[in-house]
């Protein structure tokens, strides 16, 4: 038996069932996918594909472009995940896609749970790297592992975390406030912009919780992480100027929060680069660097060639900008 099915956004209960049995990250989840929407409003749906011995998911979303449509994931760590090997699946996907009549796709892969055997090695472009933290280490080999500056940063830890703000009202409120200004300031690319009605909704999420710190009770910084029972997820932080210097006690929280909780691994994110000032962050708290990596592929290849022309750029660099014809001019 071979089905495709895309479960809608407006189908939650069949979304999360078909995330049942398999290991996954917060950004396959529906909460994240759904708050991901209400800034895109693309079309949104989790494909699931099912055989008799197995599940593969991934939640996808369409693009318009000149009348023709492509695919990509949406923001996040998400990408395909299954219960199991498929030799077959990279067939059926293709066939799939072709039969969905898209362009191409852009679809990133999961650094935690993702499969290589679901792409062929040649469609597979690695082009950064993250971060995770094994939390199933004992909290004595969790300090052992951070770096020197970090030990020094966290000696009075006992002391510092009651000070930390929880109150979920408060620091929702900041968040959300801050973040436009914050992400502005820091350059950020476009794809960061959210809308206050997605950082809204994933700041009340139940698998969702911020953390603060500041100065005489007044907030300067925010951490958000989200989890699912396989993964903790670093999501965001936010500060203004005298908050800058509070990123560590609010990591050193979420990871023990997290820890708490029995999540086996936090997934802290990359740099904007590799090994840039914020990737050497993330790896001063002993964490493991794993390859993040995406695919390419061409479904129509006389379309994509046909969109390239029009857009006045080369169709076969694939290992650049993809889509080439929506690369910014």
């Amino acid at each position: 038996m071979i089905k495709h099915q895309c479960i809608p956004l407006d189908s939650p209960t069949e979304w999360k069932a078909a995330l049942t049995g398999i290991n996954h990250g917060f950004a396959h989840t529906w909460e994240h996918c759904y708050a991901m929407h209400l800034t895109t409003g693309l079309r949104t749906f989790l494909y699931c594909f099912e055989t008799d011995n197995g599940r593969i998911v991934c939640p996808i979303v369409e693009r318009d472009f000149e009348g023709y449509v492509d695919i990509m994931k949406p923001y996040g760590f998400s990408g395909f995940v299954g219960n199991g090997d498929c030799l077959e699946f990279p067939h059926y996907w293709k066939e799939f896609a072709r039969q969905r009549g898209y362009v191409c796709g852009y679809i990133g892969l999961n650094p935690i749970f993702g499969n290589t055997k679901y792409f062929e090695p040649s469609e597979v472009y690695q082009y950064n790297t993250v971060y995770v933290l094994d939390l199933t280490l004992s909290d004595q080999e969790l300090y052992a592992n951070l770096s020197k500056n970090r030990k020094r940063q966290l000696k009075n830890w006992d002391e510092i975390k009651s000070s930390l703000i929880l109150d979920k009202a408060a620091t929702k409120e900041f968040f959300v406030t801050h973040y436009i200004d914050f992400i502005r300031e820091k350059n950020a690319p476009s794809f960061y912009y959210f809308s206050k009605e997605t950082l809204s909704f994933l700041a009340d999420l139940e698998n969702v919780f911020l953390v603060g710190a500041g100065d005489s009770g007044e907030l300067t910084a925010v951490s958000v992480f989200g989890h699912t029972p396989d993964t903790g997820e670093f999501l965001f932080n936010v500060s203004i100027d005298a908050g800058r210097n509070h990123s560590t006690l609010l990591m050193w929280y979420g990871i023990n929060r997290l820890k708490s909780l029995g999540i086996p691994n936090l997934n802290l994110g990359g740099g904007d680069n590799k090994d840039d000032g914020v990737a050497q962050f993330k790896a001063r708290f002993g964490s493991q660097k794993l390859p993040l990596g995406c695919v390419k592929q061409i479904y129509q290849p006389e379309i994509y060639m046909q969109l390239c022309r029009r857009a006045s750029v080369d169709p076969s660099d694939i290992a650049g900008y993809f889509p080439a014809y929506r690369k910014p001019r």
